[in-house]
């Protein structure tokens, strides 16, 4: 039996930054969490769009790849500002 293809462990989901009343950030890491759950968002609608017609797959498969890689984009940044925030202590 083959091994499945390691994965990255997304962290818990924090809440949305979109859905707060002000969009002003304080830090690099809020920043980068807006810009994702913008991105995020701009793909869940184009995937809702697309799944309304019968000859979209190819979109939808981009559209599903592209939520992973930005999942995984996440977590490996927030996983580097914590060992930096680690060594930066030390």
């Amino acid at each position: 039996m083959a091994n499945p293809p390691g994965r990255v462990l997304s962290f818990p989901k924090r809440p949305s930054p979109i859905s707060s009343p002000n969009f002003q950030t304080q830090t690099a890491l809020d920043d980068a969490d807006l810009r994702a759950a913008l991105l995020s968002e701009l793909l869940e609608d184009l995937l809702q769009k697309e799944q309304e017609r019968p000859d979209s797959l190819r979109v939808q498969m981009a559209c599903i790849a592209a939520q992973d890689l930005l999942n995984e984009l996440t977590v490996l940044y927030r996983r580097a500002v914590c060992e930096t925030a680690g060594r930066d202590s030390d």
